[in-house]
């Protein structure tokens, strides 16, 4: 997969101190490009969305942290988080393993409530919070 498509995405199912979460495998290798991480949707929605989002990096893309991306998920926009290295080693576990215990960059991708406000705004709907681990 990795050879094929120049990343891989793993899917982690809820535990009882986390929420679901995916992440790619390779963008850092393949395109220089952190990798990324995504919490609390349906996993298959997930992987989709890493999918959706290494396919842009393919072709050029760069997410940048703090920037809204409008184009990956629909009705919504999206925006990246840089993750803290002590979440990569216990969160990126495979990626870890991949990159033989060296540093990698992750970027968090952080989606709205429904109101479409982030957890950092005012009025984030509380319910929502939980889903989505501040990373950073």
């Amino acid at each position: 997969m990795l050879e094929e498509w120049g990343w891989f995405v793993m899917k982690v199912f809820t535990t009882d101190s986390e929420p679901a979460f995916a992440y790619s495998l390779g963008l850092y290798e393949r395109f220089k490009h952190p990798e990324i991480i995504l919490f609390g949707l349906d996993l298959d929605v997930m992987h989709r969305l890493i999918n959706d989002a290494a396919e842009q990096i393919r072709q050029g893309e760069r997410y940048e942290v703090g920037r809204r991306y409008d184009d990956l998920l629909a009705g919504y926009g999206c925006e990246f988080r840089q993750v803290d290295s002590k979440h990569c080693r216990r969160l990126l576990t495979y990626a870890f393993w991949y990159y033989k215990g060296s540093a990698f960059p992750a970027l968090q991708l952080i989606w709205p409530d429904p109101e479409g406000r982030f957890p950092w705004d005012a009025g984030f709907e509380e319910r929502f919070r939980s889903f989505q681990p501040n990373l950073d």
